[in-house]
């Protein structure tokens, strides 16, 4: 570990470190899924999983940075997310483990290992029992709740050697021979132990994740991977080994690509890669070149483009009706989606088959609705990618009717409706829709699989997991009657001609997103889990029952010459009584559909900028950031621009929009940042000495995204436009220096003004990239009647503390 610790600067070199300890173990394992016709998709990782998939309990915490009101006061941080500095009477939180059910991990004493000086302090159910240099000892039991939380506090730091590559292990370890149990110490083995404390970088998992685990043939890594909702683009930006932690929000969570890889390889399970929308080609080349040198030569590779292309809360759907588009794919934004999705996958597939020097070890699949027919025509059909594709994904769900089931009134009545053949998505007729995608699928050459499915008892109108229908829904999941409905949907697809079926999923924490954990933590036992006993018990007495299943070679159907007649089969339109949504633990994003704001939101007034007329098109990504799109015509560089509203009041009153309103766009190129900001005003005045006393519009830019607490003096800025006088000043905590390069215009129209600025990035010391997050804030500050400012509308902050802090600032993304 000391050699680790010192090369910690290398990405790569970590890597190679990181895998050549984990040999030791990969030959030891028992190949327990060799036959099996079930996979499991992995959960996000996050201080509330209760797969609890790692040794290191700091590899699941939720970042420092993220973790306000635990983090306080100025706290500076190094690459790795580490806090380096701390301002006197501030602190560095997390939560290490939040609300788990007791026995979720072992009770008992746990070492914390770290590097670097400073003081650290624990919360909650974790106590201090012994601290030395360089490691304490805490004691994890649970409260009279019963459940396991637990906080981590970084009191104080040297700067000079600051807290760092903090570990937080169990007790005890593994035998070499068995990395699936856990064990007090050597005596239990033979001659082979290894310690937590000493290997966890060797051993990575949590023994009783890999027991769960081990039963299933593929492994979908959707979740694990972290790609919901995040733009990533560059390979550069990918998930490292050497962040303080893998935990946290949309966008930034998700595994190493190295630590998935070795998770297959240890349980002998083919992965399921599903790669994010917006990455590059060069990035999809480089992960399969990795995939292919370092997975098990014995494995087959599932290989997806994105997650749930058609799912309207997701950005990457906004994604695919913006490129599909653009291309001029379809008239209809929906089509040209799903068009898209075909296209963009098509090229993936090309890229991995390039990289694998042919498809044999691959299965390329594709993805859609459950329920609609003439999605997968549409997705299959296009510039014929099935004869690029070997596969088509479906996720199919019982659950009756949504507004039934909240009629119910006892669990008898939720099986009721489960199982009744009047609701769209009861048992029988989720059967009879594998059964038409069985036919579809087979008219155009390729296996139907599940890329999810299970039940999918959830009422997203709930408030709190005590709200009812809920309490009905988990106790419906704890049902042995769970047990027999899922037999019966695994029985049912076998007969339509499914084949490999992926259940969502591992472990989880039953509450008001869903019952979807097979279990509701890893270590429950089995017979308290109905839904895990019938998933084992099907895949046990149903071993694969398709050519090829085990082997590493996919067995391929032979493409049919046209599809005339798989097009004539019956199709049913868009679904849209189906389960709209990606259920995750945390919170819903934050706005119902396709990641848009709701309609009602936006006021009905004449916009001053001809591009901005019509409502905004806010496009929003890892839960709260903005888009900003690459300029793609020099003569027009606000073409396909997202336009983003003003809407929050930080200082004295704005009455309503025909007072004051304002809006907001950006783009870019490589040499230059754009912005625009259209500002409608009833009344103007320009009287003060100070130009945040007038109409005035603010621009707060943190240029590399760091998202301090207090201005770096390098490239956090702030600009403060005269809206009467065209002049520009700097904010007293931007970066001291004479003058900033940039061009500038205000233009008066008829009821208010417009700002345009181009930015060179030379300027901000940056160099832009694809993906590249950004700090920025909007603020327009309005005066009415002379004297001193009436009001300030916002963007992105809630307080008016933005010109000293920072961490106000809302966040950006450099799009394509």
């Amino acid at each position: 570990m000391a050699m680790l610790r010192h090369l910690r600067g290398s990405r790569v070199i970590a890597s190679f470190l990181l895998l050549m300890g984990l040999t030791a173990t990969h030959g030891a394992n028992a190949f327990y899924n060799s036959f099996s016709a079930m996979g499991t998709n992995t959960n996000e990782i996050m201080e509330d999983d209760s797969s609890a998939p790692f040794i290191d309990l700091m590899k699941m915490s939720l970042p420092f940075r993220e973790a306000r009101p635990l983090t306080k006061g100025d706290v500076q941080y190094d690459g790795y997310g580490w806090p380096r500095s701390i301002s006197p009477g501030g602190q560095a939180g997390t939560r290490i483990l939040n609300k788990l059910p007791a026995g979720t991990i072992p009770r008992g004493f746990y070492s914390v290992l770290y590097d670097g000086e400073g003081k650290l302090e624990y919360g909650n159910d974790a106590s201090l029992v012994e601290h030395a240099n360089g490691r304490d000892v805490i004691l994890i039991e649970p409260g009279k709740d019963n459940e396991l939380s637990a906080t981590l506090y970084i009191k104080a730091t040297n700067p000079a050697n600051h807290l760092r590559n903090i570990r937080i292990l169990p007790q005890g370890g593994i035998c070499a021979a068995n990395p699936f149990q856990r064990v007090a110490g050597a005596g239990q083995c033979q001659g082979d132990y290894l310690s937590f404390e000493q290997h966890s970088s060797k051993i990575i998992f949590n023994p009783d994740y890999l027991k769960y685990m081990r039963d299933f043939r593929v492994i979908r890594f959707m979740n694990m991977s972290g790609i919901t909702r995040n733009p990533v683009y560059a390979w550069e930006d990918r998930a490292s080994i050497d962040q303080s932690t893998w935990g946290g929000a949309e966008g930034i969570r998700g595994a190493p690509m190295e630590v998935m890889v070795e998770l297959a390889n240890r349980l002998h399970a083919d992965p399921w890669f599903s790669l994010p929308h917006a990455a590059s080609d060069d990035f999809i080349r480089r992960f399969a070149d990795y995939v292919r040198v370092h997975v098990d030569p014995s494995l087959k590779i599932y290989v997806e483009y994105t997650n749930e292309a058609w799912n309207g809360i997701f950005n990457q759907h906004s994604y695919m009706k913006q490129q599909g588009t653009r291309l001029g794919l379809d008239p209809d934004p929906e089509q040209a989606a799903h068009k898209y999705y075909s296209k963009r996958s098509v090229e993936v597939f090309r890229i991995w088959e390039q990289a694998f020097g042919g498809k044999e070890r691959l299965v390329r699949v594709l993805s859609g609705l459950t329920g609609s027919t003439a999605m997968s025509k549409t997705i299959l059909a296009h510039d014929g990618a099935f004869r690029s594709a070997d596969a088509y994904a479906i996720a199919p769900y019982v659950y009756g009717d949504y507004n039934a089931l909240r009629s119910a009134r006892s669990v008898a009545d939720v099986f009721r409706i489960m199982t009744d053949a009047r609701y769209a998505h009861s048992l029988p007729n989720e059967i009879t829709a594998i059964q038409k995608q069985a036919e579809i699928a087979r008219g155009f050459g390729v296996d139907l699989i599940a890329y999810e499915g299970g039940q999918h008892l959830v009422d997203w109108n709930t408030k709190s997991n005590d709200q009812p229908p809920n309490n009905l829904f988990y106790a419906a999941n704890r049902s042995p009657q769970m047990g027999v409905i899922y037999r019966q949907l695994l029985e049912g697809w076998k007969r339509a001609g499914g084949k490999l079926f992926v259940h969502y999923t591992t472990p989880r924490i039953y509450q008001k997103y869903g019952s979807f954990g097979a279990k509701e933590y890893i270590t429950q036992p089995d017979g308290q889990a109905p839904k895990h006993q019938a998933i084992l018990g099907f895949s046990r007495a149903n071993q694969c029952w398709w050519s090829g299943c085990s082997g590493n070679t996919l067995v391929r159907h032979t493409k049919p010459a046209i599809t005339l007649e798989a097009m004539k089969t019956q199709s049913e339109p868009l679904d849209a009584t189906a389960p709209q949504h990606e259920p995750v633990d945390g919170a819903p994003p934050p706005f119902p559909m396709g990641n848009m704001a709701p309609a009602d939101e936006f006021q009905s007034y004449q916009r001053i900028l001809v591009s901005m007329h019509g409502s905004p098109n806010e496009q929003y990504v890892m839960g709260n950031s903005a888009i900003v799109r690459q300029a793609r015509d020099a003569r027009n560089i606000w073409q396909g621009a997202s336009t983003y509203q003003l809407r929050t009041v930080v200082n004295g009153q704005v009455n309503g929009p025909k007072d004051l309103a304002a809006h907001w766009q950006a783009s870019w190129d490589q040499r230059n940042l754009y912005l625009r900001v259209g500002v409608e005003d009833d009344s103007s005045n320009t009287d003060s000495n100070v130009p945040w006393e007038d109409d005035a519009i603010e621009i707060y830019l943190d240029a590399d995204g760091s998202h301090n607490s207090q201005y770096d003096g390098r490239n956090d800025f702030h600009f403060i436009f005269d809206g009467g006088s065209n002049k520009v000043a700097m904010g007293k905590n931007s970066p001291q220096t004479n003058s900033i390069p940039m061009n500038h215009n205000i233009t008066r129209a008829n009821g208010g003004y417009i700002l345009e600025i181009t930015l060179p990035w030379d300027a901000l010391r940056i160099q832009p990239r694809p993906g590249m997050r950004m700090g920025l804030d909007v603020h327009v500050d309005d005066d009415d009647n002379g004297g001193a400012r009436d009001g300030k509308l916002t963007w992105r902050a809630r307080a008016d503390e933005s010109w000293r802090d920072p961490s106000l600032f809302g966040q950006v993304v450099l799009g394509e």
